[in-house]
């Protein structure tokens, strides 16, 4: 039987390292049955490596305006190119973790079009889908968006951000594991734990290889760096502030962030929750039934928790913390730096610049001097 695995995050899960991962080794995946397909020329905006993103793509037409029948007919061209590669290969793999997000209502059908297509065509879409525990993710999340000036909330504050939690982020994980279980199956819903602590192999290279049903050797290559970098201490409050400042540009907010990266790599000594520990505790209280319900229905665990319970003892994030004074002295200082060699640099152009032009002038010179 054929099988379309499509891995959908979540987001904040590790996607990235995955996908890379999978393009990186298509060659060898295809020893064993498995291709990781190329499919940028139907997205060409996207990197290649997010393959599946042709699947909720929202295409616009020359107006700018979005066109359902352009999204259709993209769709279709990808699938007709899925369908192609199952003439050679026994299982495809598609992964974009913004499906996790698309198909809760603008693509909420997706699963529909999947089956139909598999029944026609003879394959077996499988969702594989790795979950955070509700507090990690959305605090991972909530800096993300800040790092990346991400609207609306890129210059929330987290208690506005924890107050206003869309209903598209989908963090009632059973419900939304139920809504893809009630088209495809839940035999076709592959659920994993994003906790390092837990992944099989120890990586989530080895725990996504065994979530496909391959084993993780030499043959394959692991490329390491860090896909995504987190931003540490308190530099998400400095580009969240940043963000809000109305003359910025991308170019603006791009040359703060490459600050803020530098200045990250002496923050990780401060360590703190965005919640306190109570309110943790509250938040997390609200998914523990769900939760149990994942762990029994889709792990087959049904006398354990879906993840670790335990809080970490650790200070509520305030701006007013200890840390906040150095961090700012050190991002001032950074910056400094940064801009002090870019003058440098700039001058040092200049100067080159006029050597050329003093050189050209002494040229021109010493040639009429010989004309006459």
């Amino acid at each position: 039987m054929k099988t379309l695995y499509v891995h959908i995050g979540t987001p904040k899960t590790g996607t990235k390292a995955i996908q890379h991962f999978c393009m990186d080794n298509n060659e060898v995946l295809g020893k064993y049955g498995f291709c990781y397909p190329n499919l940028s020329e139907i997205t060409p905006e996207v990197i290649p490596e997010k393959n599946g993103r042709f699947l909720v793509e929202e295409f616009k037409n020359e107006d700018q305006a979005v066109c359902r029948q352009k999204e259709r007919e993209k769709y279709r061209e990808g699938m007709e190119i899925v369908e192609r590669l199952f003439l050679q290969y026994d299982n495809v793999i598609l992964s974009d973790e913004g499906i996790y997000r698309w198909t809760y209502k603008r693509r909420k059908n997706l699963w529909a079009e999947l089956k139909e297509d598999g029944d026609r065509c003879g394959f077996t879409p499988k969702v594989i889908i790795y979950l955070r525990r509700q507090d990690e993710f959305l605090a991972s999340l909530w800096k993300q968006n800040i790092k990346m000036s991400v609207p609306p909330a890129s210059d929330w504050t987290w208690e506005r951000y924890i107050s206003n939690i869309p209903a598209r982020r989908q963090i009632n994980y059973y419900e939304k594991l139920q809504s893809i279980a009630d088209v495809l199956g839940k035999e076709n819903v592959i659920v994993r734990r994003y906790d390092r602590e837990t992944f099989y192999g120890g990586s989530i290279y080895h725990d996504f290889m065994d979530a496909v049903g391959l084993t993780l050797s030499d043959e394959y290559t692991i490329v390491q760096g860090e896909r995504n970098k987190s931003f540490d201490g308190n530099t998400h409050e400095f580009m969240r502030i940043a963000n809000g400042v109305a003359d910025f540009n991308d170019a603006d907010r791009a040359f703060i962030r490459k600050i803020l990266y530098a200045n990250c790599e002496n923050s990780k000594e401060y360590k703190y929750s965005m919640f306190s520990k109570k309110e943790n505790k509250q938040f997390l209280s609200k998914f523990k039934s769900s939760n149990r319900r994942v762990a029994a229905e889709y792990l087959g665990e049904p006398d354990r928790d879906l993840f670790d319970p335990a809080i970490a003892d650790l200070p509520k994030w305030t701006p007013d913390n200890p840390y906040m004074m150095e961090d700012l002295i050190r991002f001032t200082a950074i910056g400094m730096s940064f801009l002090r060699r870019e003058n440098c640099k700039f001058q040092e152009e200049c100067r080159k610049m006029q050597r050329q032009i003093d050189e050209m002038k002494a040229f021109l010179r010493e040639d009429g001097s010989k004309e006459e």
